[in-house]
């Protein structure tokens, strides 16, 4: 810390100046809760687990979506599965720079990292969370466009959909954009990540707006979006699916559309109670006196929004379950060549080892295996 900061926010100028802890804590953004001096040390064991297990499902999930998604050629083909891949980035962003503020809050004893990670930090979290917003906005109207528009497999061409995730990522970054510019660190008790050279008024107009924009409004469009889309796809009109070919198509486009709809609900599920505590507090002007371990479980909740989509995906999609199947196979299978004793022994290893062989054998009718028929036929899931 610089002695210019310390002198400036000390103590007794935080105290006597219209900003408050309960303003630190009310006014910071849902997975920057800031740190806590009143919590029990059973509260840093027990939701220390449950971050720990939230990030790291997140970060294994978005990492095996990500994955699948770039090894296979056909997937990458479909704009609505570029648009995922980008929103597991950003989930996967969020999740791994939401870990240090996690990390931070958890040990109690406010900022420790350099003072320049306070504004890339805060301005990584943002950044990927209003991203991770606005390319499920994108979803929805791709999905609208090619179920609703009058031109029934009209989808987004590759131009549009790079053009598309261009402007997503660089609306995402002008959002974000105040976190770097007035992120600073204060004192009080401890040292904090938090607004610094802006007025508390125009920290609360601020967050207005992304309650409107980033929630409100996303809120809105994607259940209009998709009440009609729901609409269209199980309603009493023949128009889509009036051949087998079709009917295929119809099938697949439901599967997907439940998908997204169950991601969308978990995303606002899990910030809805959050942004409610913001709109009691700040807007109506009411006194919400809730318990700090609380508080931390909103903040849980908050997060956990980025790990879900992966679940979600292999649940609702048959090919992400394919993927997995493969992916837990080849780790059984490396299991069985490094710990035999463990977890095979060493003659079913053999075993395993010729049947293998003989099975790739051009000699052999039965060759051709099923499974790997269907995961062709569903390259395209999506």
């Amino acid at each position: 810390m610089t002695e210019d900061m310390s002198s400036q926010f000390n103590t007794s100028n935080l105290e006597t100046s219209t900003v408050s802890l309960l303003d630190i804590l009310s006014t910071a953004s849902p997975p920057a809760l800031e740190c806590l001096s009143c919590h029990p040390k059973a509260y840093f064991i027990i939701f220390g687990i449950i971050f720990s297990v939230i990030i790291c499902v997140g970060v294994i999930g978005n990492v095996f979506i990500i994955f699948v998604i770039i090894c296979d050629k056909k997937l990458m083909n479909s704009s609505v599965n570029q648009f995922l891949l980008n929103l597991a980035f950003a989930d996967l962003g969020n999740l791994i720079f939401c870990s240090p503020d996690t990390i931070l809050v958890l040990v109690d004893r406010g900022w420790l990292l350099p003072d320049f990670a306070c504004h890339v930090l805060r301005f990584l979290q943002e950044y990927f969370l209003y991203a991770s917003v606005l390319l499920q906005m994108a979803i929805g109207v791709e999905r609208f466009l090619a179920i609703c528009s009058p031109m029934r497999m009209q989808r987004f061409s590759t131009k549009t959909t790079v053009c598309v995730l261009v402007g997503v990522w660089c609306v995402a970054a002008l959002f974000a954009s105040p976190y770097f510019l007035y992120q600073g660190i204060v004192f009080h008790h401890f040292y904090f990540c938090f607004w610094k050279g802006i007025s508390l008024s125009t920290r609360v107009y601020f967050k207005y707006c992304e309650l409107i924009v980033l929630y409100a409004i996303p809120l809105v469009l994607l259940t209009s979006l998709y009440t009609v889309m729901c609409r269209v796809l199980w309603g009493k009109s023949t128009t889509i699916a009036n051949h087998n070919q079709q009917e295929a198509i119809l099938k697949l486009r439901r599967s997907v559309v439940k998908m997204l709809i169950i991601s969308i609900l978990l995303y606002f599920l899990c910030y809805t109670p959050i942004q409610v505590l913001f709109v009691m507090e700040k807007m109506l002007a009411v006194n919400v006196h809730l318990p700090q371990w609380l508080r931390l479980l909103l903040n849980v909740l908050s997060v956990m929004s980025s790990s879900t989509n992966p679940i979600v995906y292999i649940i609702c999609c048959r090919h992400f379950r394919l993927r997995l199947h493969d992916a837990v196979a080849g780790v059984s299978s490396l299991c069985c060549y490094l710990l035999p004793t463990i977890s095979h022994s060493e003659y079913e290893c053999v075993e395993e080892t010729m049947t293998t062989k003989l099975s790739r054998s051009p000699y052999v009718s039965f060759r051709i295996n099923r499974r790997q028929a269907s995961r062709n036929n569903l390259s395209t899931l999506l």
